[in-house]
């Protein structure tokens, strides 16, 4: 299309030319039918063309119009209002608007494509400007300063015409010299080349005082317009802008070019001396001075360049001797990318892509600039971010093994155009050197590999495809019994049923049968090699892993047993749950710590093994038990026909563990606490095993030795418990826990001794909240420890208020103590900081902890109640008689006070025997030096009998309720003041 447009646009131009030169009556007219043909000869040429960089086309493109504007005012000016003045606007338009747009035009193409930029190309720039100059002040300059006919401002534009045609002629040389040759840039150099040419004979003939409107200079400007359409339209417009590489033989042009405008002032030097008179010595010298200095900064360029080539030249170096200890090509891929960032200035954004592929042919061209868009996808995506992409061929010899692709800016680009192809030819040849290595290893290696199958202990045989064996390795001997398997079928080694199962690169499980008779189990791996011509058959990689298969089920048997107790474990029990059993039970033995605690771990083992005996037998027939923890079971019923058959089995268990157990010579009773979920209760299914863990933490909260059945009311109870957990921590901080004080008092007077601190929830939309309902929850969630500490220290705060109000007779404070508590870190030392901080006596504190801490051998623990009661803190057991009471404890572990339970005070006035065990008590206590402070004494006939019995302290609501510690005062003043009165 653009050919033909070319074609079309010269044969036109050269008809209007012809017109122009023969018919001067239709001179004017071919000249503006030439101008409009070169606009749109350049905006069809952009429009088709489509270069690269279109801003300098459409410069020049401009700049033709302005001059021709310019010709037609000077026209206008001339010829129709016969006032050919000068200067004019016309030179205005010149000098101001059209030169300035054709020198930004060609310095646009000079720098468009992939040219060198850097400061030699602007040194070689002056040097040629420098000598173009000094022949147009020879020729126009000088003449035109010393003319006596010119005014100040007609010298001016006079000299300033000449100066333009000398910087359009060095940017124009600097296109010529550093671009690729074309039909564009010869037809670009035609159209500039003759609008200098006019200008030139233009100034002449202004000097001489000989110019006017209708000489052959104005052809010359014809040919300026012609051409540059030209140019424009021509296809190789594009290739001006597009990006290549920079050729040797091109810089050798630009050093030849400058050498030619170094030599001009003494040339100039020397023929004016030869004619006898020196005109322009001082501008000679100030030429040649001029050039000499930028020859020393050429000079200096030159040796920038040499340490930059060294530079480079040791990056190759140090990149050849990376390459030479790499092995594999992702190592050659490292040492490339990490080349060609120190190739480059330190931070250049860049990306480096080394594709490889099979060996072939080696292109033409070694090296060349692409736009990343044309690579291939899977080398454009490693690219992105970037316009351009230098390439440079992997070759050894005439084979061709991959590509380097290093994406940058274009003038980062430049500088790689030398280097990039040895790092290339270095890469090229570790990779050949790569693949020689691993073709010579892989010969070896199939005669190590011989070497190995002869030597394995795998069995591998080679069936045809009649299922015939055509070999078997020395192997077969020891795993099959007989290594003379040649010519057998394979069908009588391996039972019809696992030879169908053919595997195809994957292991499959045969049972075959050795030359004795006896089965192995063989892992056995197929290769399909039919169609190599060495092998010609299936092949067979057979290993016995009959003892292998053996440990394997005896380790799963293991994993699903426990140790202990020879039950099924929770593994066992979850696969049991997967079943739809009819009613699932979850079983805890209660207080069964303190067993292992008391008794010792062994007799706590055995308990274990006797209850899961048990278990089995009530079990046996109706489902399967499992030991799903340390203390806790779980069992599933298979053929339940309703949930009351359920009820009447889970009450025939809690009967059978009413019946003590004989463990080493100890009798041992066990209370379950159970959880039951059944299908009949959740008749989509449900979780059971949940259900049934929330049922038998109901049970547990009950009381021990009770059973639940999951019922949906437990949700409300179990989330009301978690709201619980999650509002106590907060709760502490919010000082929404207060105490209320229980009174203490001496049975035979009445007088109150001191009180029981008990904690209270004052919660914010629940209200009151017992300590019932939230301290199992804080021992569960740890946060006792937190709670515990608040209460010591408002306990011992209100005592100490209780000191200074009553001086002559204070009374003391009870604190409960957990036993998580007591067995955290530091605290008696908290204790001690807190009597300290309040300046209570500690004979008015007593600190009451449970049972449960006393058991077994804790020297800590001791230790630590020795040291409370050495600073006057007392101690007392809390609960006494409901836990497994163990009076060996009471001589080892020295403390002041024993609190009876409320259950033994209950029946004491019903139950003669009930009443002797508390005798028994107290006089032990008093034996041991301990009082005693018996616990929710309701009636004055309970009170009475525990009073005739020893016990001297008591509490209970036939005194007072717990009071808030307001209350508490108004109790001890008014008690103070009715004993005063007496």
């Amino acid at each position: 299309m653009t050919r033909r447009a070319l074609i079309l646009y010269g044969v036109w131009t050269l008809l209007l030319l012809t017109l122009y030169a023969l018919a001067p009556p239709a001179t004017l007219a071919a000249w503006a039918v030439i101008v409009v043909s070169n606009a749109i000869a350049i905006g069809v040429g952009i429009h088709l063309n489509n270069p690269r960089r279109k801003r300098p086309w459409l410069l020049l493109g401009a700049n033709y119009l302005t001059f021709a504007a310019g010709t037609a005012l000077a026209y206008v000016l001339a010829i129709m209002l016969d006032h050919p003045a000068f200067p004019s606007v016309v030179d205005a338009l010149y000098l101001g608007v059209s030169s300035p747009i054709l020198l930004l035009a060609l310095w646009g193409l000079s720098r468009s494509g992939a040219a060198v930029r850097d400061r030699a190309s602007v040194i070689d720039a002056l040097i040629l400007t420098a000598g173009a100059g000094f022949l147009s002040w020879v020729f126009l300059i000088h003449p035109y300063l010393e003319s006596d006919e010119l005014n100040t401002l007609e010298k001016a534009v006079s000299v300033a015409y000449p100066l333009c045609d000398v910087l359009t002629l060095a940017i124009l040389a600097r296109l010529v010299i550093t671009v690729q040759r074309s039909w564009t840039v010869l037809l670009l150099l035609t159209s500039v080349g003759g609008l200098l040419a006019a200008d030139v004979l233009y100034s002449l003939e202004r000097l001489n005082g000989h110019w006017e409107i209708g000489t052959p200079i104005d052809l010359l400007w014809l040919i300026f317009y012609i051409a540059g359409g030209a140019a424009v339209l021509h296809p190789s417009m594009r290739q001006l802008t597009e990006p290549r590489v920079l050729r040797r033989n091109e810089l050798h042009t630009r050093r030849a070019v400058l050498g030619m405008a170094s030599l001009i002032a003494p040339t100039v030097l020397f023929v004016q001396a030869v004619n006898g008179t020196v005109r322009d010595g001082m501008v000679i010298a100030l030429v040649s001075g001029l050039l000499v200095l930028l020859a020393m900064m050429r000079m200096s360029t030159v040796v920038t360049g040499l340490r930059r080539t060294m530079t480079r030249e040791r990056e190759l170096r140090r990149a050849c001797e990376a390459l030479l200890s790499t092995t594999d090509e992702t190592q050659v891929r490292a040492v490339v990318h990490r080349s060609v960032q120190r190739l480059l200035a330190p931070g250049t954004p860049h990306r480096v892509v080394l594709a490889l592929h099979e060996p072939g042919p080696a292109g033409d061209q070694p090296m060349g600039i692409s736009y990343v868009w044309d690579l291939p996808s899977c080398v454009a995506s490693g690219l992105q971010g970037f316009e351009l992409a230098l390439c440079c061929r992997l070759s050894v010899g005439d084979r061709e093994v991959g590509e380097l692709f290093v994406a940058a800016a274009e003038p980062v680009l430049v500088p790689l155009q030398e280097a990039l192809p040895v790092l290339a030819g270095q890469a090229a040849s570790m990779l050949d050197h790569i693949a020689l290595n691993r073709e010579i290893n892989q010969r070896e290696s199939e005669e190590y590999f011989r070497t190995l199958v002869l030597g394995a202990t795998d069995v591998i045989l080679i069936v045809d495809d009649n299922s015939r064996i055509t070999y078997a390795s020395p192997a077969a001997k020891p795993v099959l019994g007989t290594a003379d398997l040649v010519g057998t079928s394979l069908l009588d080694l391996v039972g019809p049923a696992d030879a169908l199962t053919v595997p195809h690169d994957e292991a499959v499980t045969w049972r075959v049968r050795r030359a004795d008779g006896a089965l192995i189990v063989a892992e056995v791996v197929v290769r399909d090699l039919r169609d190599e011509p060495t092998v010609g058959g299936l092949v067979l990689t057979m290993r016995d892993v009959t003892e292998q298969r053996r440990l394997q089920q005896e380790l799963l048997d293991r994993a699903y047993l426990d140790p202990l107790t020879g039950l099924g474990n929770r593994l066992r029990f979850q696969d049991l749950t997967q079943k739809s059993p009819d009613a699932l039970l979850v079983l805890n033995l209660d207080d069964f710590s303190v067993v292992n605690d008391s008794m010792g771990q062994d007799v706590g083992d055995g308990l274990l093994v006797a209850v899961s005996d048990r278990l089995s037998r009530a079990f046996e027939g109706r489902g399967a038990v499992a030991r799903l923890g340390a203390d806790e079971f779980g069992g599933i019923l298979d053929e339940a026909a309703d949930v009351a058959a359920v009820e009447r089995f889970t009450a025939e268990l809690m009967e059978a563990f009413e019946e003590p157990f004989l463990i080493a010579g100890s009798i041992i009773r066990v209370q379950l606490s159970i959880g039951v979920a059944t299908v009949f209760d959740v008749p989509e299914g449900g979780q059971l095993l949940a259900e049934a863990h929330i049922a038998m933490g109901a049970a547990k909260r009950e009381g021990k030795g009770r059973w639940r059945r999951y019922e949906e009311s437990l949700h409300a109870q179990v989330a009301s418990r978690m709201q619980l957990r999650t509002a106590m921590d907060t709760a502490i901080d919010d000082s929404q826990f207060v105490l209320h004080f229980q009174p203490i008092v001496e049975l035979s007077s009445g007088r109150t001794r001191g009180f029981e601190a008990l904690v209270r929830w004052q919660h914010p939309t629940r209200g009151m909240i017992p300590p019932v309902q939230f301290i199992e929850i804080a021992e569960e969630s740890g946060l006792i420890v937190k709670l515990g500490a608040w209460v010591l220290e408002a306990s011992v705060a209100a005592a100490t208020r209780w000191q200074a109000r009553f001086p002559a007779d204070p009374p003391y404070v009870s604190v409960n103590v957990s036993v998580r508590q007591f067995r955290t870190a530091g605290f008696v030392d908290l204790v001690f900081e807190t009597l300290t901080r309040h300046a209570l006596h500690p004979d008015l504190l007593i600190l009451e902890i449970t049972e449960s801490l006393l058991l077994g051998d804790d020297d800590e623990i001791r230790a630590d109640i020795s040291r409370l009661r050495t600073a006057g803190i007392r101690i007392s057991i809390d609960d006494f008689g409901t836990g497994y009471s163990s009076l060996s404890y009471l001589h080892r572990v020295p403390v002041d006070t024993l609190k009876l339970d409320k259950s033994f005070v209950d029946t004491i006035a019903v139950s003669g025997k009930q009443l002797d065990l508390v005798r028994g008590i107290i006089q032990l206590a008093g034996t041991l030096q301990m009082s005693v402070v018996a616990e929710g004494i309701e009636t004055s006939a309970d009170n009475g009998l525990l009073r005739d019995a020893g016990c001297r302290f008591g509490q209970g609501y036939l005194y007072a309720k717990p009071l808030p510690e307001p209350a508490a005062e108004t109790w001890l003043t008014a008690e103070r003041v009715t004993a005063q009165s007496a």
